[in-house]
């Protein structure tokens, strides 16, 4: 029983740390979105003042504005997903706690019967 309870709090540990990377690296990917429309934003801006609204400066800042928008896109769609895997190990961390202390109060009562 001791072995078994090794073994759970070495998968609970591993939940857990599978868990804080998950939301670790859904906050790196909100952080580059909110970066992204931050300049997307500023390239907006900058596309309707000045030079940059005229000639090859222009179509070089269009270009730009387009792969801003694509990489928003990508990193959305990356959001999503690690939003949805953050939960998950969110639960599995969980329910692997949830087994670890039921398998210490079977221990427990398993040592008062004796």
């Amino acid at each position: 029983m001791k072995r078994k309870i090794k073994q759970l709090e070495r998968i609970e540990r591993l939940r857990k740390q599978l868990h804080e990377l998950s939301t670790w690296r859904l906050a790196m990917v909100t952080q580059e979105r909110e970066k992204l429309a931050s300049d997307h934003a500023e390239m907006m801006q900058a596309l309707g003042e000045g030079l940059m609204a005229y000639g090859a400066v222009s179509a070089a800042g269009t270009r730009r504005v387009r792969n801003l928008e694509r990489d928003m896109a990508v990193a959305d769609m990356i959001g999503k997903n690690l939003e949805k895997r953050a939960l998950d190990d969110g639960r599995l961390a969980k329910l692997a706690d949830r087994c670890l202390e039921a398998a210490r109060g079977a221990h427990r009562e398993q040592v008062e019967r004796r």
